[in-house]
């Protein structure tokens, strides 16, 4: 099969970390861009670099790519030998630049370049060979992809598929407003229906389902997948997740975890990572979830905190339960069966469990195993003193 190759440098300017590492939004531009040439079909990277930026610039290429630091003795020779081993025409970029998705199928699949004009931008398509054989016969990269290779113009149809990343403040800021509009596009590329795309933030490893829609203040951070039919916000934060089909989520912040399909987030639910939510599960206002296994049709409507637990299927949860996981020393997990109905402001006292169909009565402390299909009631009896607040009222008028 035949694999189509980038070559990326990553310059520095007077002794600064290369502006491809700066984020944009939340992640690097170089991400941004290698993103964008690997959904394209580039399936091998060759990356130039400065050696104390290798490190940060590992994490936004794909596994497998070849990196090379500035004034190794053997640059030349790694370079050719890497596109030896490609087939058809490679893209290569000089300078810190942005491509639009469109953008980078364009230039792998080999459309209209936009050859050269006076605003070079530093961008470049080549045969593989032909810019291998001029490196191996001695031209330097300038003059082998002067001879060799489109350049792209900024005088072209692809004037509005790149962007340059400029230096400073202003430079930055143009940069992030590029990727907001790349990250909005592509997604509406995949279906998706953005109710207010400049308030909306996608990072370019964020991927969706048709049908979904998103509304005003979403940010999706990371690597994250949104199954189809969803709608997601307002004013939500989705950080490298996987949420299923037709899942609502509604002013909530998600983090590291999955969501099955069909279940109900929010409003103001907190889910941190770890966490396996079940299908058709309800996950309410003020309700945390920590490290949590949540079975399907499981019900926690409001205000309660369910951390380190494995929680069965179609439990209800009633309003300020807490499951008390840490002694101050060690975290330790609670175990609810099936069916088990956990009355209000129930404490949940690990390592604990509760059986299936097992009821636990309001305002309790559970610190014992419940066994299934039993009632646990672990508060004090009440007692009544009658007339006592009239007799209190009525000493205190006598002082």
């Amino acid at each position: 099969m035949a694999q189509t190759g980038a070559v990326i440098f990553l310059p520095r300017e007077e002794g600064q970390t290369s502006r491809m590492l700066e984020e944009l939004l939340f992640d690097p531009a170089a991400l941004w861009l290698a993103q964008a040439l690997e959904d394209a079909g580039t399936d091998r990277f060759f990356v130039v670099c400065h050696g104390e930026d290798q490190e940060k610039a590992e994490p936004c290429f794909p596994e497998g790519t070849r990196f090379v630091t500035n004034g190794s003795a053997d640059a030349v020779e790694q370079l050719t030998g890497f596109l030896q081993e490609l087939e058809g025409k490679t893209v290569v970029i000089t300078r810190p630049v942005l491509l639009s998705w469109e953008g980078a199928r364009q230039l792998t699949e080999g459309g209209d370049a936009g050859l050269a004009g006076s605003q070079d931008c530093g961008i470049y398509r080549a045969e593989a060979a032909a810019l291998a054989r001029a490196l191996s016969e001695g031209a330097g990269l300038e003059d082998a992809l002067r001879e060799k290779a489109d350049r792209i113009s900024g005088r072209s149809a692809w004037e509005q598929s790149f962007s340059p990343v400029r230096a400073g403040p202003r430079g930055r800021l143009e940069a992030e407003q590029t990727v907001r509009q790349y990250g909005a596009q592509r997604l509406m590329e995949q279906g998706v229906r953005l109710m207010d795309a400049a308030t909306c933030y996608a990072g370019p490893r964020v991927k969706a389902g048709a049908g979904t829609v998103l509304l005003p203040g979403v940010i999706l951070r990371g690597e994250c997948f949104l199954g189809r039919d969803c709608e997601i916000g307002p004013h939500t934060m989705i950080r490298d997740c996987i949420i299923g089909d037709h899942v609502t989520v509604n002013q909530s912040q998600l983090n590291e975890s999955t969501v099955e399909a069909g279940a109900k987030i929010g409003p103001f639910a907190y889910i941190r990572p770890d966490c396996h939510v079940g299908a058709g599960v309800k996950v309410g206002d003020f309700v945390e979830l920590k490290n949590s296994v949540i079975g399907a049709e499981t019900k926690i409507s409001h205000l309660t905190y369910v951390g380190d637990s494995d929680v069965g299927q179609k439990v209800n949860f009633g309003c300020g339960t807490v499951t008390v996981n840490y002694d101050g020393a060690t975290k330790f997990r609670t175990t609810i069966g099936d069916n088990a109905f956990i009355g209000c402001n129930t404490n949940l006292v690990a390592p604990v469990k509760v059986g299936d169909g097992a009821y636990t009565a309001a305002g309790s402390t559970i610190t014992d195993e419940v066994p299934a299909d039993s009632l646990a009631i672990a508060r004090s009896m009440q007692i009544v003193k009658k007339q006592w607040a009239a007799k209190r009222r009525r000493g205190r008028r006598l002082k």
